[in-house]
């Protein structure tokens, strides 16, 4: 079948969105086109902050080393009142995923590195410079018609096509999907910085009716600068050298440091009304505006990715049946939509419209300290929506156990020799079926006898914290003992629990196991969810 295109699957636009997904489907064998305008990636520092469901990310695309070589690992936001007062200090220490929440990057080294990664794979074909001029679907594939270098067209014909070419996507258009939400009046002057003298770590918000700036770290001696526009300051005059150099007088030792980018911008809150039409899908900006606030457009369009293109390759590679894809869309879009809403929050507070306004939040947020459980969900940024699925490729029934749905953690675990390793590290990029309790070793012993109808599936036992691995049991097993107890706080103690992870790191299902006749019903449950998309 494969001789009657030229790609599987063809990528339009390589910001981070495409690059990522075009590094998890070559690591999966797929044959991929990647399409891009512009004749090199993103030179300009954009995107700033990289959380730990990313790094996660990376860590499947196999790039954790070269993209961990330009970022900050590890930083926090204060709030600071118009009096320079901290109001509010958010410095999450959870590493739930395996990472940490927050984390300062520069866009065009992480780029580069993804751009570089892609050459590990020779099914993947790299056309940057070539302009994507239309769309075409048949029945079995979608045709890519783009402008090359020299002026000459081409086509080029693909099973499926993945639009991730940004906020203005031409194949937004071209499928007709419509952005919905809002377009703020307010404007933000970017001020990028090559070398700061500023030494203090954390990111600082002055969250001033009079002018609001955030101050934001990044590594290598990098910074940036927001400054609120005012009504009737034009772009040319608030980002003229001289301007900027007094704005930055006024928040602290930077005022002569080398500016490498000045820029007004708008933000939007806003997604498009269906991510795909036929063969063709919307990913990243394409698919959804988020406001800046809690630095989350990015990291939003690699959650895209991830989820997408497990399921691509799935389909193509004919190990499940083509219904898997209309999951993307009602997995994805709820979430990305309750981060857009997170982000709108935070400039509330960020963005206080009179000193009446900004000294209620305030008071508000100094009288948290008070009350523990507020001061500690707000410090650790447990307000950030977790992600979690509601309905797609799942069974949302688990017996109370509340997984499914929902990231698994990613702890450290112990193996046999005392070695120790991320969980990641032992699933690989496949579906996993992992045994959690005190006996696990012999729950995943039993379910070696029943057949799940998932393709290359890794069987895991994980025994709690406080019980070694039995040496005893099968050694052809994979059995670890976690060492950071992160399924232990979530899960019930004293019961013996199995869990299909996917791909992207989500339960797809879950149960209680107290003998052999529930792991036979679970099984036969996950393989009716594998035929319901048949």
């Amino acid at each position: 079948m494969m001789s009657s295109f030229d790609c599987e699957v063809a990528i339009v636009g390589a910001g981070p969105t495409g690059l990522t997904l075009a590094n998890l489907l070559g690591q999966a064998g797929v044959k991929v086109i990647l399409v891009e305008r512009n004749n090199t990636t993103v030179q300009a520092p954009r995107a700033v902050s990289i959380d730990d469901e990313s790094l996660r990310t990376m860590q499947a695309c196999g790039l954790t080393e070269q993209v961990l070589a330009n970022v900050a690992i590890d930083y926090g936001y204060q709030y600071i009142t118009q009096n320079n007062e901290v109001f509010a200090q958010v410095e999450p220490t959870s590493r739930e995923f395996g990472w940490t929440r927050r984390n300062a990057f520069t866009q065009p080294e992480f780029e580069a590195a993804l751009r570089q990664g892609l050459s590990r794979f020779p099914n993947v074909t790299q056309l940057f410079g070539h302009t994507c001029e239309s769309v075409k679907q048949e029945d079995d594939s979608v045709t890519l018609r783009f402008r090359q270098p020299d002026g000459e067209m081409r086509d080029v014909s693909a099973r499926y096509l993945a639009a991730t070419d940004g906020a203005r996507s031409i194949i937004r258009k071209m499928i007709d999907a419509k952005l919905t939400g809002s377009t703020y009046r307010e404007r933000w002057l970017i001020v990028d910085l090559e070398q700061t003298k500023e030494r203090f770590r954390l990111t600082r918000v002055l969250c001033n009716p009079k002018r609001p700036t955030i101050c934001l770290p990044g590594p290598d001696g990098k910074r940036r600068y927001e400054f609120m526009v005012h009504n009737g300051e034009t772009d040319d005059f608030i980002s003229s050298p001289e301007k900027v150099r007094e704005l930055l007088a006024m928040f602290g030792p930077d005022a002569d440091s080398p500016v490498v980018r000045r820029q007004v911008y708008t933000f939007h809150a806003r997604m498009a009304d269906h991510w795909r039409k036929g063969r063709v899908f919307l990913g990243g900006d394409a698919a959804h505006l988020t406001p800046p606030f809690a630095g989350q457009g990015m990291n939003s369009g690699v959650r895209d990715a991830h989820n997408l293109a497990w399921k691509l390759a799935c389909v193509v590679k004919g190990e499940l049946g083509e219904g898997l894809l209309e999951s993307y869309q009602k997995e994805r879009a709820p979430h990305a939509w309750s981060l857009i809403e997170l982000a709108v929050n935070i400039g509330r507070v960020m963005m206080p419209t009179s000193g009446a306004q900004a000294f209620l939040l305030q008071t508000a947020f100094k009288l948290m300290r008070f009350v523990p459980p507020l001061h500690a969900y707000f410090a650790q940024m447990k307000y950030k929506p977790k992600p979690f699925y509601r309905e797609g490729f799942l069974l949302p029934e688990d017996g109370g156990l509340n997984v499914v749905g929902r990231m698994q953690p990613q702890p450290l675990v112990e193996r046999l020799d005392r070695s120790r390793v991320k969980l990641d590290e032992l699933a690989g990029n496949g579906f996993t079926l992992v045994a959690f309790g005190d006996n696990a070793q012999e729950t995943l012993a039993t379910c070696s006898a029943f057949d799940f109808g998932l393709p290359n599936l890794v069987r895991i036992a994980i025994n709690p914290h406080s019980m070694n691995i039995d040496r005893r049991a099968d050694p052809a097993i994979i059995a670890v003992r976690e060492v950071d107890e992160l399924f232990e706080q979530r899960l019930p103690k004293g019961r013996e629990i199995l869990i299909v992870i996917r791909p992207d790191r989500y339960a797809a299902a879950a149960c209680d196991v107290t003998n052999a006749g529930d792991i036979a019903g679970f099984a036969e449950r996950v393989r009716e969810l594998v035929k319901s998309v048949a």
